[in-house]
């Protein structure tokens, strides 16, 4: 019976990949003439095969060279008078710089006289080069447009046959969900994936469920490799901008060099300002402000990083040191982002093990994979600025910290609590927001406050290492800006958002106040029928001081995400309920602060996952307690966690594709390629 099922999913696939996801092959099958033009070296001009057909010609504004037809910027191909039906244009390049070349393709057909679209032609994607339009009824005039000049044009052929073509990705997808509607008719069958699904249970020892959740987290680090290794090829020493070298570079060499500041030459026009601390002023009267590093602190003629030094202490600089190189942003990005999702997921195998009696194990795995991917690891990796060093590198160490107060909490442990107390610290070093998480020594330990109490050795356990480490800051916080408490923001070369502030009314305040909440929880995302399907939106808040507006990056809150609306449920959770409550408050105060910093996406990373935790929990215990609903409830939470996972995927993709830089070619090829496995058969706009 299995092997029917398979067999016959994988006719079904076929078909369809054949039918319906080639219907553009079928619609060229139909068209009543081919025209074609090619450019003859010989003759050093263009041929074509339609002169005196419904008095059709073709006519061109381009420039010749080198037996090519060479475009020049907003150059094109004229063909007027066609009066034929027409179902695809198709262009021969030839790259001749650059991987990407725009085209906007204008005809008139019988119900409009101008319609157009514009679409790319990507070296490598062949199936770029098929441009597929719906005109309606006969096209007359029919102009091609080209925008750069990347490419020679060998020849173009209008109504030539698409090609089929077969898409691993897609025939893959459609034969998973085919054979499993199949294996669903089948009442044996059916009985062992609902026996799977809700009563096999997580055991810790055994050998094949471990294996399982190993190669869960090998398909993250490689989700990661991806993502990362689209981001800058990690070869990015040389070609990426210099701001973007702040730790890889600027840090390291200034750590090498046993010195506090960066080695970047201060302007005498910035040293003579009257104000040279006031942003406002500082825009307004230096003359080159905006080629001043704005990710930099200007302190008493010398610049600073106000980044955590934590990270080139323990990989930056030790690489330099041993190799000779630096190491480039984007791998040690790729590096601290791993390692958080190796630890994260520790830490959900810990809290499965410890609290989660008759845990299924396909919960097991499902909460894995949400917890990472609702983490917003991932989507943060889309980004190309090293910011993200600090925030990564800080949850490694939180996650670190609390994995070992977990244990703690089970048997106290002098080595598990120095460990634990030395990460907190470790993390307000990566990032100064990150002290927020010490709150969770008191909560998780609440239980053993009486054996803390009565006992100094453990309380000098914890607050040895918070001395040390915070004694250190300190000492570098007031050898740079006088000042103990200052890690160098208040001096920032870029404007934030607490110089509007000050100006700004009480009511002002709150309101912005409520809106960074509703933004951060709240915020939709856009849907649409294109690929990739999922759009963060930009927010703008308009704050009533010289019309000065706040343009919000996207973000998208943390409550669009289905499994999320589980945390309604923590009332009732008596599960690492302190945990759970401490993590929704330390959330709250993060999003507080942001407010009045800067309200950026990517700092959704420094608590969603600790609020993914809580939903997790609060979805086991709803159906452990009611038993006669747990079966809706667990398909409940199999189809929020796959929402979610889908929502995260594509967002990822929309934010790769945000963020890429306009010349890198691997991620363009990418997502065009994914464009075209989900939906878009041929040429993507």
């Amino acid at each position: 019976m299995s092997r029917k099922f398979l067999i016959l999913a994988l006719l079904i696939s076929l078909f369809l990949e054949v039918t319906l996801f080639n219907y553009t092959h079928y619609a060229t099958l139909f068209t009543s003439e081919h025209f074609s033009i090619a450019y003859n070296k010989q003759e050093k001009r263009f041929k074509h095969n339609f002169l005196n057909q419904n008095n059709g010609y073709f006519r061109h504004r381009i420039s010749e060279k080198d037996s090519l037809l060479l475009p020049d910027e907003n150059s094109q191909l004229e063909f007027p008078n066609l009066n034929t039906e027409l179902a695809s244009i198709y262009i021969e390049p030839i790259f001749i710089q650059g991987d990407k070349q725009s085209v906007r393709v204008i005809w008139a057909d019988e119900e409009s006289s101008e319609r157009f679209i514009e679409v790319s032609i990507i070296k490598g994607l062949d199936f770029s080069n098929y441009i597929t339009i719906a005109p309606r009824g006969k096209v007359s005039d029919l102009n091609i447009v080209f925008f750069e000049n990347n490419i020679a044009i060998k020849q173009v052929e209008l109504n030539k046959k698409i090609p089929m073509a077969i898409m691993p990705i897609r025939l893959l997808i459609i034969f998973g969900i085919s054979l499993l509607l199949l294996c669903l008719k089948n009442t044996e069958t059916r009985k062992k994936i609902s026996y799977f699904c809700f009563d096999y249970l997580y055991d810790r020892v055994n050998f094949r469920q471990r294996i399982g959740f190993a190669i869960l987290i090998c398909f993250m680090l490689i989700f990661n490799f991806l993502i990362s290794y689209s981001t800058y090829n990690f070869k990015d020493n040389e070609t990426v901008e210099e701001w973007l070298k702040m730790y890889s570079h600027h840090m390291t060499d200034a750590l090498l060099k046993r010195q506090l500041h960066l080695d970047f030459e201060v302007s005498k026009e910035l040293q003579d300002l009257k104000r040279p601390y006031d942003s406002v002023y500082r825009k307004r009267y230096l003359n080159n402000w905006k080629n001043v590093f704005l990710d930099h602190s200007y302190y008493k003629g010398k610049l600073y990083s106000y980044y955590g030094m934590v990270p080139v202490i323990i990989l930056f600089a030790p690489y330099k040191l041993i190799t000779g190189n630096y190491l480039p942003t984007s791998m040690g990005t790729f590096l601290f982002a791993s390692v958080a999702t190796i630890l994260l997921m520790l830490l959900w195998k810990q809290i499965a093990h410890n609290y989660l009696k008759k845990l299924p194990y396909f919960f097991f795995l499902i909460g894995g994979a949400t917890l990472y991917a609702f983490s917003l690891i991932p989507i943060s990796l889309a980004t190309q600025i090293f910011h993200l060093i600090a925030q990564y590198s800080a949850l490694v160490f939180v996650i670190l910290g609390l994995i070992m107060l977990l244990q703690a909490r089970e048997k106290l442990s002098i080595k598990l609590l120095i460990i634990s107390s030395l990460s907190f610290a470790l993390a307000v070093g990566c990032r100064p927001t990150a002290l927020f998480w010490s709150i969770l020594i008191p909560v998780v330990l609440w239980d053993k406050r009486k054996e803390l109490i009565n006992s100094s050795k453990y309380l000098l356990a914890i607050i040895i290492p918070f001395v040390i480490v915070g004694s250190i800051l300190a000492y570098y916080n007031y050898a740079r800006f006088d000042s103990p408490f200052s890690f160098g923001d208040a001096y920032a070369m870029m404007s934030v958002n607490n110089g509007v502030y000050s100006s700004v009314g009480i009511i002002g305040k709150i309101n912005f106040l409520i809106k960074t909440f509703l933004v951060y929880l709240f915020n939709p995302p856009i849907l649409d029928f294109i690929f990739p399907f999922v759009l963060a939106k930009k927010t703008y808040f308009l704050i009533p001081v010289i019309n000065f507006f706040i343009v919000i990056d996207p973000i998208v809150g943390i409550f669009c995400f289905p499994i999320m609306w589980f945390l309604f449920y923590a009332r009732k959770v008596n599960i690492l309920r302190n945990l759970i409550f401490a993590g929704i408050f330390i959330s709250l105060l993060n999003i507080t602060l942001f407010a009045f910093t800067a309200v950026v996406w990517r700092y959704t990373m420094d608590f969603s996952w600790i609020i993914a935790i809580g939903a997790l929990v609060c979805a086991f215990q709803l159906q452990e307690k009611e038993t006669a609903m747990r079966k809706v409830i667990l398909k409940t939470f199999y189809s929020c966690s796959g929402i979610t996972l889908l929502l995260v995927f594509f967002l990822t993709i929309s934010f790769r594709s945000y963020n890429a830089r306009s010349d890198f070619l691997p991620i363009t090829q990418i997502f065009h390629y994914l464009a075209r496995t989900f939906g878009d058969i041929c040429n993507v706009p």
